[in-house]
């Protein structure tokens, strides 16, 4: 499923990376993020973001599916949700384990965060978007990189 994973995600124009656990530490202590917020590395910088944006931040998906390239992310906190729309460049790390090949196989994580008042963002990309004339705009509504860091399980 990695590869499926990764050959969707690139067709989207998504870079990706495959590490493990210790060397995702070691890049995380020498690159600066506006934003942060990884759970399973014990690191969160979370700033309020206005409507000018942040140049990058780094999250933590909760899945990813293979089928389509797509990470998932329970995004009902706001600050979260404003940094995965609004940084220009959108580092995610998403763990090996939590890549499924379907959409149906998160069934019923999606129906536990939506219960009350959820949301959940699936993230393909970056943001594209095209006028009735067919010009590709690029970061519109969301953000214009995405890099995908996939973090082999200890």
């Amino acid at each position: 499923m990695l590869n499926e994973f990764i050959k969707k995600s690139e067709l989207v124009g998504s870079k990706n990376e495959v590490l493990d656990f210790d060397s995702m530490k070691k890049y995380l202590e020498n690159n600066n993020y506006e934003f942060i917020f990884l759970p399973s590395f014990k690191l969160e910088k979370v700033i309020d973001i206005d409507k000018e944006g942040i140049s990058s931040a780094i999250v933590e998906a909760d899945y990813g599916i293979a089928e389509t390239g797509t990470v998932v992310i329970d995004s009902k906190d706001i600050l979260l949700r404003k940094a995965t729309c609004l940084a220009e460049r959108l580092d995610i790390i998403l763990f090996k384990s939590k890549i499924l090949k379907k959409l149906e196989d998160i069934s019923s994580f999606i129906k536990e965060k939506t219960e009350n008042d959820g949301y959940i963002a699936f993230i393909t990309g970056a943001s594209r978007t095209a006028d009735i004339e067919r010009v590709l705009t690029i970061g519109v509504h969301g953000p214009c990189e995405t890099n995908i860091f996939i973090i082999e399980d200890k």
